[in-house]
């Protein structure tokens, strides 16, 4: 049996979800410096700790968000 050829656009629906993830993980670190400060002594704070489950959890959504854009991108081929 020859292997599946990868579905098309599934490199580029990656890198758009990926992208969307470093973005929110962008924002969520300038709001802590904003919140916090650059200068905070504190090793570790509540905010840390949210950004960490927050981020946890993003991971979970990142197979559905890539599926959306790729059924997104497909679909747009199509017409």
């Amino acid at each position: 049996m020859r292997p599946r050829p990868p579905p098309p656009f599934a490199y580029t629906s990656w890198m758009i979800a990926l992208s969307i993830g470093w973005v929110f993980a962008g924002l969520a670190y300038g709001l802590k410096y904003a919140i916090e400060g650059s200068g905070s002594a504190a090793p570790h704070s509540g905010l840390d700790l949210a950004l960490l489950l927050c981020g946890y959890l993003f991971l979970f959504c990142l197979k559905p968000i890539q599926k959306s854009v790729q059924r997104r991108l497909c679909r747009q081929t199509r017409q």
